[in-house]
C-alpha cells in the first residue's frame, strides 16, 4: 500500500465532503459496490475472461527476473522456481518495493517508470 493518512489525523468531514461532491456529479463517474467479496465477484470473473480468450493466469508465483528483448519489451519472466513464463501481455501484481527491485535496468530511465521513485511502500496489517 502507499502512504495513507493516519485516520486519527484526518477529519471524516473531509472524506464526506469529497464523497458528497463525487456523488452529486451528474455526468461524472459512476460509483458502485460489489455484491459480494472481491475474489468471487471481481478476481475470478477477470481470470475466467482471460482464460476464455486463451490466456493463462498464474497465481502464487514469485518473479525472480524480468528478461527483456533487444527492443526493451518483455521477453519472459523467470520465476524463483526456475520456470519461465512467456506471453503476449503480462499483468504483474506486486508491492511497489518489490517492483522497484525487479525493474530491469533498461527501464529505470524511462519517464513512466521514474515515477516509481516517489512511491514508498507501507506494510498493511
Amino acid at each position: 500500500a502507499l502512504n495513507f493518512i493516519n485516520p486519527d489525523e484526518l477529519s471524516m468531514q473531509c472524506i464526506l465532503i469529497a464523497l458528497n461532491r463525487f456523488l452529486q456529479e451528474k455526468h461524472g463517474s459512476k460509483m458502485a459496490f460489489l455484491d459480494g467479496n472481491p475474489p468471487e465477484r471481481l478476481c475470478k470473473p477477470i481470470a475466467a475472461h482471460i482464460e476464455s480468450l486463451g490466456g493463462q493466469v498464474v497465481l502464487n508465483s514469485r518473479i525472480q527476473k524480468i528478461e527483456l528483448n533487444a527492443d526493451k519489451s518483455v521477453k519472459h519472466f523467470v520465476l524463483t522456481n526456475g520456470n519461465i513464463i512467456t506471453g503476449d501481455a503480462y499483468v504483474f501484481a506486486t508491492p511497489v518495493d518489490i517492483l522497484k527491485l525487479l525493474l530491469p535496468e533498461d527501464w529505470k530511465e524511462i519517464s513512466y517508470f521514474k515515477k516509481l521513485d516517489k512511491l514508498v511502500g507501507v506494510p498493511v496489517i
